[in-house]
């Protein structure tokens, strides 16, 4: 991997400004490390971007911004800003915030730039690689999952100078969207982690995803790209890939490097998920703490990539013994009462759902049970796509099932008789945190927009 960018010495706001085209008001000062449009989320320090947005606009949360430390403000008026904050005007952050990342990524001429998009796993694989490669090497990613064109000019706003790996998280609901983040921040390395059912309401079909994905592979900077090898549909579009750019396929069946025979226990509610790794020129044993056979793959891309740029293959297993899944994506908590809960409630498709069903139903338990929400934005064949998942619920004592979805697959059919709709998210945490004890397993996973993490939260004790 390239050296770092440049200079120890940061950024002014001054300079800054002076890329975007506008002029600093107020005092001088170094970039902040951190670009936010949540003013929820600042911190002493950090810089707030205030857009206007269709439902809210953010100049009316410039001064909750201030209030929480903000250290610099880019907005469009700058006359609620305090002469004492530093600000940047500029004519439309929509169009400008990405401009001024893409000007400042172009002068990072030895930035290894690692996209990583996929219908499964973007943010763990981010995630986990960003751990392997800081072991070897000065990485920045975000913090959040900001996987849009705002979002990821944001994290390389805050990317400090010394660089030497920029992890970017490129989502997309419609075509062209992953197109656009290549334009401004072409990638020197691709990742595709799965290619499976996932926001059709954009897409239509699973091929439009596939096309989707794969407008990653348009970066003109584009040297070594990782694809999921299991994917039948990414194989078969192998012949299409760029023959200038090497290709590794990662995956538990087929790969340039392979994850073999993953093994997944869980021991006195600690989880353990082992494999052996096979890539070129060697094996390895790994060891971790995710959640389901499935989780070998987000490892296995981390992996691969670490292991392609160089990193200390020794300090990353190591690193790797020592991760756990992010709140959502697969998290084990032993809760008050000694039940294990399996917090997957970030989001759900019909693959992370199967997976997380196949995999909660081989934990050991006195009794097993699952709240399950709805998979959204599945097109017309919603329906279809769950109650394609009924029989799953099999090895289960009880599965508690919301959302209006779910409300329309009993209606066609009779729901298996250890399901039941519940109405009331609420009510059935008040009925779990008291019913629940030692030896129970509880999985809880649905999309987003069904906000089963207040369920997660009010189980544990932090939500009443």
């Amino acid at each position: 991997m390239g050296g770092a960018q440049g200079s120890d010495v940061a950024m002014r706001m001054s300079s800054l400004a002076s890329a975007a085209g506008a002029r600093l008001k107020g005092p001088d000062g170094p970039v902040p490390g951190k670009f936010l449009a949540d003013s929820r989320l600042v911190g002493p320090g950090d810089a707030f971007v205030a857009f206007r947005g269709t439902k809210q606009d953010g100049h009316d949360f410039i001064a909750d911004a201030v209030g929480r430390g903000a250290s610099l403000i880019l907005c469009e008026d700058d006359a609620n800003v305090p002469d004492s904050v530093p600000s940047i005007r500029l004519k439309d952050c929509f169009r400008d915030i990405p401009d001024l990342a893409s000007k400042l990524l172009a002068r990072s001429k030895d930035l290894e730039v690692i996209a990583i998009t996929g219908s499964v796993g973007k943010t763990t694989t981010k995630e986990i690689l960003r751990r392997c490669l800081a072991t070897s090497f000065s990485v920045h990613s975000s913090e959040h999952s900001y996987n849009t064109l705002v979002g990821c000019a944001l994290t390389i706003l805050g990317m400090p100078e010394t660089s030497e790996a920029l992890i970017l998280e490129m989502g997309a609901n419609h075509p062209g969207e992953i197109a656009e983040m290549v334009r401004f921040f072409p990638p020197t390395i691709a990742v595709v982690t799965e290619v499976v059912p996932s926001h059709l309401e954009g897409f239509s079909s699973v091929e439009g995803i596939l096309e989707a994905k794969c407008e990653i592979l348009r970066s003109p900077r584009l040297k070594a790209f990782f694809y999921n090898g299991d994917n039948r549909l990414l194989g078969e579009k192998k012949a299409a890939f760029p023959p200038e750019v090497q290709t590794f396929a990662v995956g538990c069946e087929e790969g340039d490097f392979q994850m073999r025979s993953p093994e997944f226990l869980l021991d006195r509610g600690r989880p353990r998920l082992t494999f052996d790794f096979k890539y070129p020129g060697g094996a390895c044993f790994v060891s971790s703490q995710f959640f389901g056979r499935h989780g070998a793959y987000a490892i296995g891309f981390a992996l691969a990539v670490g292991f392609y740029l160089g990193g200390s293959r020794d300090r990353i297993l190591a690193e790797l013994e020592t991760m756990s899944p992010l709140a959502g994506r697969g998290r084990i908590v032993v809760l008050p009462s000694g039940a294990i809960l399996v917090d997957d409630a970030y989001n759900a498709n019909p693959t992370s759902l199967r997976a997380s069903l196949e995999e909660g139903a081989r934990i050991p338990a006195r009794r097993r049970f699952a709240v399950i929400g709805e998979m959204l934005e599945l097109g017309a064949s919603e329906v279809d796509y769950h109650r394609a998942l009924l029989a799953l619920f099999k090895p289960y004592d009880w599965v508690w099932l919301y959302g209006a979805i779910w409300a329309r697959v009993a209606e066609e059919e009779p729901l298996p008789t250890n399901g039941e709709l519940i109405q009331n998210a609420a009510a059935l945490g008040e009925q779990l945190r008291s019913g629940l004890g030692k030896g129970d397993v509880l999985l809880v996973k649905g999309s987003h927009g069904n906000r089963l993490d207040r369920l997660v939260a009010f189980l544990e004790g932090e939500e009443q």
